[in-house]
């Protein structure tokens, strides 16, 4: 595979995220294990000490402190490869005196000649992006800002440091990062489609997944119950803007905490698939 063609998938999981970062060689294993059903998890935003004049979002399957470690192979034809590593992490933070959901990707690839970074700030109620920041490190390394204001319903990009324009968004907008997380509080017991507004920093638009039903997956030795949901890319640049016939999947767990268990992304390059290696997440 080209090296220019594997840069401009990674590219794109900066605009939504994705999650085509890569791997170790050999069949992935995972220490996922689904909850039984009923099981509870404490939430460190009960506590007494979070602050009582500010809202803070509990989540109903994503949770403060959790962590996921993927592994993600190429397949073209006969042909299986590795292709890097990825990690997803969810942490609530203080931002500027208050609190806030932080929202991490890095991954990378080439023995770390490419590098992807990303990190997503959203408000305590988890209804608007506050920041997005990425670094990419490759042939096309740069560093892209995003700075959100809720209440004038702007967007300010930033790229290696330089004012890169102005964009409106809607009330509730999300960044490429943070609308993985908002898709997986959705109730998606039942096949639809679900949309929300996300912005770039280039342009606002309505991201719409499709639940496509239950699926039974197997990862290593395992088997898991998921549910299967295709992300619309008709919106999306790099790659996908170019390849009509580019298509995403993603198998979330079909329990309480809607784990992302595997991605998968054919692109005219080939396919790529990231599955959940190691999982963490405070009790």
């Amino acid at each position: 595979m080209k090296r220019a063609a594997l840069i401009g998938i990674i590219s794109l999981a900066g605009l939504l995220s994705l999650w085509l970062l890569l791997a170790w060689l050999g069949k992935t294993e995972s220490n996922y294990r689904q909850p039984r059903p009923g099981m509870r998890f404490e939430n460190k935003g009960d506590k007494a000490s979070a602050p009582e004049t500010i809202v803070v979002y509990q989540p109903r399957h994503f949770a403060d402190g959790e962590v996921g470690h993927y592994q993600v192979r190429m397949e073209k034809g006969l042909l299986k490869m590795p292709a890097g590593k990825v990690t997803f992490a969810a942490q609530q933070i203080d931002h500027n005196g208050t609190k806030a959901w932080q929202f991490t990707l890095n991954g990378g690839a080439l023995g770390g000649l490419v590098q992807y970074d990303a990190r997503s700030i959203v408000n305590a109620q988890f209804t608007h992006s506050l920041e997005y920041h990425t670094v990419q490190k490759d042939l096309a390394s740069r560093n892209v800002a995003l700075q959100f204001d809720p209440q004038q319903r702007r967007c300010r990009r930033q790229l290696n440091g330089n004012p890169d324009g102005v964009v409106d968004t809607e009330p509730s907008t999300f960044d490429p990062l943070s609308i993985i997380f908002k898709f997986r509080e959705l109730d998606l017991a039942r096949p639809g489609e679900f949309d929300s507004a996300v912005c770039d920093g280039k342009a606002t638009f309505q991201s719409k997944v499709t639940v496509v039903g239950q699926e039974e997956i197997q990862i290593g030795d395992k088997n898991y119950k998921t549910i299967l949901v295709e992300p619309d890319l008709g919106q999306l640049r790099g790659v996908f803007q170019k390849d009509p016939d580019a298509k995403l999947q993603i198998w979330l767990s079909a329990d309480s905490h809607r784990a992302v268990l595997r991605i998968r992304t054919k692109v005219k390059h080939g396919t790529f698939i990231a599955d959940l290696a190691d999982y963490q997440r405070p009790e």
